[in-house]
């Protein structure tokens, strides 16, 4: 049977758009973005930092840095390598760029989320930056978002590839 070429790419057509359509695991979320809430504690002289990452992107640049031998079932290994990762890319520094060292003070995973917490002693009132960098090695589109409240002043900084460390105070 022989099907005329105008019908053959009207089907062409239809199947290419339901391909489209379909929604793909890889897909997941379209959105490549953290967020970052960073409180200021004066009365405890402390700053807390919670990351929201979310789970798959995670699991996919560890995995990829630990070169497949790390997933969320290593347990301990897991733990170490998704801290390490956190800490590698987000951070805190005081005066003269010196990083504030982050005691994590847990994980939390809702969902497809995980939240992780960080608390710094605050180094008062001198200049505050962070950085945001995380997933930036996995997506080109990667956009961060932190959000401070600082002495009672909020604040919002945008992090994109190619970013250095921004003012927070």
């Amino acid at each position: 049977m022989v099907v005329p070429l105008a019908r053959f790419t009207v089907g062409l057509q239809v199947v290419l758009l339901i391909a489209a359509m379909t929604p793909r695991v890889a897909a997941a979320h379209p959105l490549h973005t953290t967020i970052t809430e960073i409180v200021e504690d004066r009365a405890h002289g402390k700053i807390r930092a919670t990351v929201r990452v979310f789970m798959d992107d995670l699991e996919t640049v560890v995995r990829k840095s630990t070169h497949g031998r790390v997933s969320p079932a290593s347990g301990a290994a897991w733990d170490a390598a998704t801290q390490a990762y956190v800490r590698s890319t987000f951070g805190l520094r005081g005066h003269g760029g010196a990083s504030l060292p982050l005691e994590s003070c847990g994980v939390k995973r809702t969902a497809d989320l995980l939240w992780f917490c960080y608390e710094a002693a605050d180094p008062g009132v001198t200049p505050l930056d962070a950085f945001a960098f995380t997933l930036f090695d996995l997506y080109e589109d990667q956009v961060n978002v932190v959000q401070a409240t600082m002495g009672g002043a909020r604040s919002s900084l945008l992090f994109t590839r190619g970013d250095k460390p921004k003012r927070l105070r």
